[in-house]
């Protein structure tokens, strides 16, 4: 057998999985962000570390699940799926469809939450807001210069300065350090396990009726 003829007609690939790299440069912020001491500024880069890494995990665990099973098409068609469907499914499908994601658990909880703060930053616009003539000069619309303020104005006016938000509200349902420990638990406790440790695990729920194989059938004749 001429063996390099047989290597020529063979076909190599190689996988690279984003989430490695994105793991590390997440420890690295959740230092920095501990280490600050004003860390407000902070926060914006690291929800959207958290947000990368989740979604980095997520595609790189649907993509290599999928693959050999059903070939790079339906497995790209998995993850071009949007991140909160993904989020949904990613349980489901690593586990044939033996456990479902626990909503009510703080994990998933958390990383919807993450996943729509994303979406609030990325997406983030310009807010119009009218005001009544007496609230004009509270919001700083007046006309009068800070200049011809007697003291008593001066002070009101600095008081109702507007105080800019760094963070864009991005730490106002968890903090940076609550997303970041719900995507360590999804790792240790689902990932990590998956799929034959789960039977313990409160953040997964078990699938009594096993539908998961005509719904799977069905979920890939749509994919294609």
């Amino acid at each position: 057998m001429n063996t390099d003829s047989t290597k020529a007609k063979r076909k190599f690939a190689r996988i690279t999985y984003a989430s490695t790299p994105l793991g590390h440069v997440l420890e690295k912020m959740r230092g920095r962000y501990q280490a600050d001491s004003d860390p407000d500024t902070l926060v914006v880069p690291y929800v959207i570390m958290c947000a990368a890494y989740l979604e980095a995990k997520l595609n790189d665990s649907l993509f290599h699940h999928t693959l050999s099973k059903y070939g790079e098409e339906v497995a790209g068609a998995y993850i071009s799926l949007s991140l909160p469907k993904k989020l949904l499914i990613v349980v489901p499908v690593m586990t044939e469809g033996k456990y479902s994601i626990n909503k009510r658990h703080f994990v998933y909880e958390r990383l919807a939450s993450l996943i729509r703060v994303r979406n609030s930053i990325a997406h983030a616009k310009a807010e119009f807001q009218e005001l009544s003539p007496e609230h004009a000069e509270d919001a700083q619309l007046a006309a009068v210069p800070m200049l011809f303020l007697n003291e008593a104005q001066l002070q009101r006016r600095m008081q109702n300065m507007p105080v800019f938000d760094f963070t864009m509200g991005a730490a106002k349902t968890f903090s940076p350090l609550e997303y970041h420990e719900a995507l360590e638990k999804f790792e240790k406790w689902f990932f990590q396990r998956c799929p034959d440790r789960l039977s313990k695990v409160a953040m997964v729920v078990h699938e009594e009726h096993g539908h998961w194989q005509p719904d799977s059938s069905q979920f890939v004749k749509i994919l294609r």
